[in-house]
């Protein structure tokens, strides 16, 4: 979908999903996938329920780096492989912006994920040594997501008032 396509499946202006592009260092295209959309609709309803910039910013780096070490970047190659992947399905076992099943609850503490029992021949250093693993980053995301879930709860009470009102001033 074009520019223009993508703004309205978003309900906005071209202008505005422009400014939601750049407030969140989302990249741009000439051609949107559809989930896109779907993103862009989850970011904008994180706004609505006050959730801060800052903490949308680091939900969706930490997403997106948590999905990258799970290797489904490999699923869809290109810059919008992260936007085009993105479902409105939720769920305790699915990452919040992107809609992906992890297959168990995010925020399930001391759940052991990935294990390999295959045989592999021995790394040179350790793979803590190497670089960061999935379990840290899942732990990271989770406690984001932990906030991010908490500002929505105490939003939503505003959120409903304001469409309740909204009902009432639009008849």
């Amino acid at each position: 979908m074009t520019t223009k396509e993508l703004a309205e499946a978003v309900g906005k202006s071209v202008p505005v999903v422009l400014s939601l592009q750049k407030k969140f260092g989302l990249p741009t295209s000439r051609q949107y996938p559809k989930g896109y959309a779907v993103l862009l609709k989850k970011l904008l309803y994180l706004s609505a329920c006050a959730v801060p910039e800052k903490e949308i910013k680091e939900l969706l780096v930490k997403e997106k780096k948590l999905l990258e070490l799970l290797k489904v970047d490999s699923l869809d190659e290109g810059a919008l492989w992260f936007e085009g992947q993105c479902i409105l399905k939720a769920g305790p076992t699915r990452l919040l912006l992107s809609g992906h099943d992890l297959g168990h609850p995010v925020q399930a503490p001391g759940i052991q994920t990935g294990l390999d029992f295959r045989e592999r021949p021995r790394e040179l250093f350790p793979s803590a040594d190497m670089g960061t693993d999935v379990l840290r980053e899942l732990r990271r995301y989770a406690d984001v997501l932990g906030r991010v879930r908490e500002r929505v709860r105490g939003g939503l009470p505003v959120v409903e008032a304001a469409a309740k009102w909204a009902r009432r001033m639009i008849l």
